[in-house]
C-alpha cells in the first residue's frame, strides 16, 4: 500500500511541477496586453515571444530525451525544475522585446526536461491501463496553472507590478525542489530510479533517433503530436488576447471568470480521457477500443471551434471554446499515453523527439497567429484551423491506436 501511495503521489508532484511551469507560461499571456504596452510590442511582435519560446524548445527537447534515458531520472527531472525556477525570474528583468525574447529561450531550455521525464516516471510506475490517469493527473498542472494564475498573477501583479509575478514564481520553484528531494527519498521509489526489464542504454546519439524513426508507430503518434501540441499551445496563450481584442474583456475579473471556466474544462479533459478508458476497460472493452471510442469523441468535440467566429453572444462563445479546449485535454492525455509506448525501450527519448516535434510545429502556428491577427483583425481563420486539425488528429489516432499495447 505504501509503495502504491508513494507512485500515484509521484503523479501529483509531477502535477504540481507542471502547475507552475504553466503559472509561467500562462503569466506571461495574461500580461501580455501590459508587457505589450511597456515594452512596445504589437501582435505580430509578441507572436515572435511566443513562437521563439518554442522553437528553443523544440531543440531543447531532441537532446534532453537521451539524457534521462541514460542519467540520473530522479535527479534529472528534479534539477530541471529547480533551473526553470532560476531561468523564470529573468523574465521579468526584460527591458526590451530582445531581452525579452532572450529571457523566454533561456526558460524554454531548462523547461524541456518535464515532459519526457515525467512521461518516462509515470511509464515505470505504472501499468498501460493506468497511465493515461497517471499522464492526465501529472499533465492535469497545465489546467490548474491556467485555473489559478489569473487571481495570482494579476494580483501580484496589481499590487507589485508585473516584473514580481515572475520573482514569484522561481521562490515557488525552489520550495517544490526541496519537496521533491525529501518525498522521492527511500526505498518505496527505489525501483522507479532503477533501469526497468525491457529498457536498455542501447545507442546514443543519432543512432538512438534513427532507431526511433524506422518504427512506424513513430510516424503515428508523430502525426498527432504536431497536430494536437499547436492546439493546446493556441488556447493557453492566445485566449486573454482574443478576449481582450475580439470582445473588449481586459484584466480583471470578468476575464479571470471566462478563463477557470474554460481552464476547469482543459483539466477535466485532461483526467476524463484516463477514467473514461479505465471504465470502459473495467467493463469489458479492450483497451483499443476504449481508447478509439474517446479520442473520436474528442476530435468531435474539437471539431466545434469552428463555430466559434459566428457565435451570437459571448456566452456561446465562451461555451464553444470551453468544450474545444476539454476536447484538447483529452487529446493531450491520450497524445502521451501513446507517445510512452513507441518504443518501452526509450520513453525519454522518443517522448523528446516527439514533443520537440510538436514543439515546433506549435512555434510556427504561434507566430502564424500574431500574422494573420495583425493583418486580419480577427480570429475566425485561427480557429478554423484548429477545427481542421481536430479532424486530422481523429484520423491519426485512429491509426495510432491499432494494436493493444503489451
Amino acid at each position: 500500500m505504501k509503495t502504491f501511495l508513494h507512485r500515484w503521489g509521484l503523479c501529483l508532484m509531477m502535477m504540481a511541477a507542471t502547475t507552475l511551469i504553466y503559472l509561467d507560461r500562462q503569466a506571461l499571456s495574461l500580461l501580455a496586453p501590459v508587457i505589450q504596452e511597456e515594452l512596445g510590442i504589437d501582435n505580430r511582435g509578441l507572436g515572435w515571444v511566443f513562437s521563439a519560446f518554442y522553437y528553443a524548445y523544440t531543440g531543447a527537447q531532441f537532446a534532453v530525451g537521451l539524457l534521462l534515458d541514460r542519467l540520473s531520472l530522479r535527479w534529472m527531472y528534479g534539477g530541471a525544475v529547480l533551473a526553470w525556477a532560476a531561468a523564470s525570474t529573468l523574465t521579468g528583468a526584460a527591458r526590451s522585446f530582445g531581452m525579452l525574447v532572450a529571457f523566454r529561450i533561456v526558460l524554454a531550455i531548462v523547461e524541456s526536461g518535464n515532459w519526457p521525464g515525467a512521461m518516462r516516471i509515470v511509464a515505470r510506475a505504472l501499468p498501460p491501463q493506468d497511465r493515461a490517469l497517471g499522464n492526465g493527473i501529472f499533465t492535469s498542472g497545465t489546467s490548474v496553472g491556467a485555473l489559478i494564475a489569473p487571481a495570482m498573477v494579476i494580483g501580484v501583479s496589481s499590487a507589485v507590478g508585473w516584473r514580481w509575478s515572475f520573482v514569484a514564481l522561481g521562490l515557488a520553484g525552489a520550495v517544490w525542489f526541496a519537496a521533491w528531494v525529501w518525498f522521492t527519498r527511500g526505498p518505496a521509489l527505489g525501483s522507479v530510479w532503477r533501469t526497468q526489464p525491457g529498457e536498455s542504454r542501447g545507442a546514443g546519439g543519432i543512432a538512438a533517433y534513427a532507431a526511433l524513426v524506422r518504427l512506424p508507430q513513430f510516424w503515428r503518434v508523430f502525426a498527432i503530436t504536431i497536430l494536437v501540441n499547436p492546439i493546446l499551445y493556441f488556447f493557453l496563450n492566445w485566449l486573454p488576447v482574443y478576449y481582450k481584442q475580439q470582445h473588449g474583456i481586459g484584466q480583471g475579473a470578468r476575464l479571470a471568470k471566462i478563463l477557470t471556466a474554460t481552464f476547469l474544462g482543459l483539466d477535466l479533459g485532461y483526467l476524463a480521457c484516463g477514467a473514461t478508458i479505465l471504465l470502459l476497460t473495467r467493463r469489458g472493452w479492450t483497451l483499443r477500443t476504449a481508447r478509439r471510442a474517446v479520442l473520436l469523441t474528442a476530435s468531435v468535440l474539437l471539431a466545434g471551434i469552428a463555430a466559434a467566429p459566428a457565435a451570437g453572444s459571448l456566452n456561446a462563445t465562451v461555451a464553444i471554446i470551453v468544450a474545444a479546449v476539454f476536447a484538447t485535454g483529452v487529446w493531450i492525455s491520450m497524445y502521451l499515453t501513446l507517445a510512452q509506448e513507441v518504443s518501452p525501450a526509450s520513453v525519454s527519448t522518443a517522448a523528446g523527439l516527439l514533443g520537440g516535434s510538436g514543439a515546433f510545429a506549435g512555434a510556427l502556428l504561434m507566430g502564424a497567429v500574431g500574422v494573420v491577427t495583425q493583418a486580419t483583425g480577427s480570429f475566425a481563420l485561427p480557429f478554423y484551423a484548429v477545427a481542421a486539425m481536430g479532424v486530422l488528429a481523429g484520423a491519426a489516432g485512429w491509426m495510432a491506436s491499432r494494436v493493444d499495447p503489451a
